[in-house]
């Protein structure tokens, strides 16, 4: 190939290639996958915050940090409160893509680990983590708390 030519065949990594494929499908046992590596910066970000309990803003994403708790906001809707021992899981009214990707970011720096939000048939859901790699999946509702 020449080299004023760009190829459009770029390899993604296997943990990227596999998301890719199970986009909105029902596996989402699979959260190991989901790292800060296919994480988006501003998610990163969000989760840092979360961390150390300190405000941030960027774009459309927005933490707010109390004294023992955190809100987050997307596009001024609060889709998630995260306590020490817990987290809230909201749609802020809109179940979009972008709201589920900020929780599954949530859900994987704070949650017991394997949580996550999917949709299937135009519906969410939530996978939960019972214990030892023990999971249920549940109809997702706003306001749901996860302990």
């Amino acid at each position: 190939m020449p080299p004023d030519t760009l190829s459009t065949n770029v390899a993604l990594p296997p943990d990227l290639v596999y998301l890719k494929g199970v986009e909105g499908s029902s596996a989402p046992h699979t959260s190991k996958l989901f790292s800060s590596l296919t994480m988006r910066k501003i998610e990163r970000q969000m989760n840092n915050a979360i961390a150390n309990g300190v405000d941030f803003k960027s774009a459309n994403t927005e933490v707010v940090a109390y004294t023992n708790c955190s809100d987050v906001f997307l596009h001024g809707n609060l889709i998630a409160r995260i306590g020490e021992t817990w987290i809230e899981l909201f749609d802020g009214g809109w179940q979009t893509v972008t709201t589920k990707s900020r929780l599954n970011a949530i859900l994987e720096a704070n949650g017991c680990g394997g949580e996550r939000v999917f949709q299937k048939q135009g519906k969410w859901f939530v996978t939960i983590n019972n214990g030892r790699d023990n999971f249920a999946t549940v109809p997702f509702f706003s306001g749901m708390r996860l302990n």
